[in-house]
């Protein structure tokens, strides 16, 4: 979506949006929210999928006598806070106002919509970053519980921390890229294009 190209076409001089321009510029807003959800119930999903299989597996290990808790108990933070989050997301989800627009909805119904759906992936997009920050020092107690435990090497230990530090500052490097570059700046210029549309104008 070129949201430039439309703030251009309405702060024209004539402020010349035609019917066909309108329904074409609603249409945008319409298939990018929904894509937006897609890929929002994509990622839950597969948060979901990947959370319950190793939770699968650390239960098998704990009821084959393979582990033990008492000796183990770093894989209680390092589940249940990822869990807390997932079920605060799914909520949200299932909570939050739909995102997306029947076809042939006026174009300021349309740039409200948008908005919404532009907040609503900020929320998320904050509420996974928290999740990293959580997660960092649980880790390294984790894995330092690990190393004291046996379990790994003093070598492996380094290994693992190179290896997830590399990953979820990966993680964390393109959620901020996305949220200042991309949602931010949509968001205030959606904002502006959502005081200028009148109902009657965009009929």
């Amino acid at each position: 979506m070129n949201l430039n190209d439309l703030q251009k076409d309405w702060n024209s001089p004539r402020n010349s949006l035609t019917p066909a321009r309108q329904r074409a510029l609603a249409d945008k807003f319409t298939r990018q929210m929904v894509r937006r959800r897609r890929l929002r119930a994509f990622w839950l999903t597969h948060s979901v999928v990947w959370l319950t299989l190793i939770t699968g597996w650390v239960g098998v290990q704990l009821a084959t006598g393979r582990t033990q808790l008492s000796q183990e108990w770093g894989f209680l933070p390092l589940l249940l806070v990822p869990w807390g989050f997932i079920v605060y997301l799914l909520r949200h989800y299932r909570q939050a106002q739909p995102t997306s627009v029947d076809e042939g909805v006026p174009l300021n119904e349309a740039v409200q919509a948008a908005l919404r759906s532009n907040r609503n992936a900020q929320a998320q997009s904050k509420v996974i970053g928290a999740l990293y920050v959580i997660m960092l020092p649980l880790l390294g107690v984790a894995m330092q519980h690990l190393h004291a435990a046996g379990k790994v090497t003093p070598r492996e230990l380094g290994s693992m921390t190179l290896a997830f530090g590399v990953v979820l500052t990966f993680c964390a490097g393109f959620l901020a890229l996305r949220y200042f570059t991309r949602l931010r700046p949509q968001e205030r210029q959606l904002v502006d294009l959502a005081s200028q549309f009148k109902p009657e104008t965009a009929s």
